[in-house]
């Protein structure tokens, strides 16, 4: 008797916490998962992320080093992409295309549409047009693909407020940045040399000569290297600025006849502020070498 009653008052004492776990725990089998948006590179989970804060679950198809313009996503990553609320894209032109037309049930956010493209050889696999994809290494352009973005998830989600809140606050960095690379830039002309022609926007909002190594996405020819020698000797330049996405025997062959130092960088990386700044004072601090 007496043990039936003890056993009686341990089972009043667990029941509330029995029943607080049983509780617990439909709460979470409950509670629907986040919905995805998938993108295609780091730099667009930034941007994303500034704008959907931790809204969603977020798909990255291309891997940190692996090159954009020759990745091909797995079957797992486009069954993700399937599932997802929407694809965010810049213009790559051969994966970007292959999803648009394999996915017609997909929303694409295109953020490229309302920003000033630029055209030329770039090795991406042109669709015709020429254009160069590398749109996020502007903080004038970010600005634009983030007013994009914004519209395209306040129609998704007219009732919340907290998207444009997050882009004004965006917008204003992005102005920060674009500031603080003015300053940066703000003694003269420059002319740097790169292996793959990632930073023509750079060049073209603040003045800057891109010599890039790569001809037409190829490794370059006898007569491509002389001539870049020439320019790049009448420049003095100190530093070669390298992908790590890309081989680097051809830089550092370069780099021994003009004497000058590697520098990797990283434009497809997660922290494009941080990135851009890097590059804009890498190809300072070589102004600064020349003129020493």
């Amino acid at each position: 008797m007496i043990m039936h009653i003890l056993k009686s008052n341990a089972m009043e004492r667990c029941l509330p916490a029995i029943l607080s776990g049983m509780l617990l725990a439909a709460c979470s089998v409950a509670e629907p998962p986040r919905e995805q948006l998938s993108v295609s590179i780091e730099p667009l989970n930034f941007l994303t992320r500034q704008i959907a804060g931790d809204d969603f679950e977020i798909n990255v198809l291309v891997p940190p080093a692996a090159s954009p313009e020759t990745y091909e996503p797995t079957p797992a990553q486009m069954k993700r992409v399937a599932n997802s609320a929407a694809y965010i894209e810049i213009g790559l032109h051969n994966l970007e295309r292959s999803i648009r037309e394999n996915m017609s049930g997909v929303r694409i956010v295109r953020t490229a549409d309302s920003v000033p493209v630029l055209t030329g050889e770039h090795g991406h696999g042109h669709d015709g047009h020429g254009t160069d994809p590398h749109i996020w290494t502007s903080p004038r352009n970010l600005r634009v693909m983030a007013a994009t973005l914004l519209s395209q998830l306040e129609s998704m989600y007219p009732d919340s407020t907290r998207y444009r809140e997050n882009y004004e606050r965006f917008a204003n960095r992005m102005d920060s940045l674009d500031h603080a690379l003015q300053a940066i830039f703000a003694d003269g002309p420059r002319t740097f040399v790169i292996y793959h022609p990632a930073l023509s926007y750079v060049a073209r909002d603040y003045g800057l000569t891109q010599l890039a190594i790569e001809d037409e996405g190829k490794e370059p020819s006898g007569n491509h290297v002389r001539t870049l020698v020439d320019k790049a000797r009448n420049a003095r330049i100190s530093r070669i600025l390298y992908q790590r996405q890309f081989s680097r025997s051809t830089v550092e062959a370069l780099a021994s006849e003009l004497k000058a130092e590697t520098v990797s960088i990283d434009p497809l990386g997660y922290d494009i502020p941080s990135n851009l700044l890097f590059i804009a004072h890498s190809i300072a601090h070589d102004q600064t070498d020349r003129t020493q």
